[in-house]
């Protein structure tokens, strides 16, 4: 079987993984404190955020556990934003962003187009679930994290290092 499907979702990953890295290569640690606007997300919170969710995807798709199971609570959907000091240091927080990418890239080398109407890991109620299938999962997860890597994005061109 072919997995056209599969491979595409595979290279949107990695495109994603590309303007992450090339975002994050281009900050300093010191890049990474400064807030997108005032009293909203730091750079060191969408970090965080991308490891969080990039480490739940996993499980969302029925093929591992976290690595960072406290990260939910610090990083996740809802969490309250903290001064920089209260999260984990930022080279460590680059390192198991790393690691998240490394987990999910073998996640979609394995990844079968038969799988994709799957219901997701995590399902409870159907009729209520509005990922309800792998595919969905997939779709929604690379384009919220787009999303967080716009926001790096900003950053950038905050402090003078825009890409494009």
């Amino acid at each position: 079987m072919s997995n056209t499907i599969s491979k595409q979702f595979a290279a949107q990953f990695e495109a994603m993984v590309d303007w992450v890295n090339g975002s994050l290569n281009s900050l300093s640690d010191e890049d990474l404190k400064m807030e997108i606007t005032p009293g909203k997300n730091h750079g060191v919170w969408v970090l965080g955020h991308l490891i969080a969710s990039d480490d739940d995807f996993s499980v969302f798709m029925g093929k591992g556990d976290l690595l960072f199971p406290d990260y939910y609570e610090m990083f996740g959907q809802g969490s309250k934003l903290q001064p920089v000091e209260n999260y984990p240091p930022i080279p460590l927080l680059r390192e198991q962003w790393k690691t998240t990418i490394e987990k999910n890239r073998k996640i979609y080398s394995k990844l079968q187009d038969e799988e994709l109407n799957e219901p997701h890991g995590r399902m409870e109620n159907p009729e209520k679930d509005f990922f309800k299938t792998k595919q969905r999962i997939i779709f929604y997860w690379q384009l919220h994290q787009m999303y967080h890597a716009g926001q790096l994005s900003i950053i950038l061109s905050k402090v003078g290092k825009a890409l494009y």
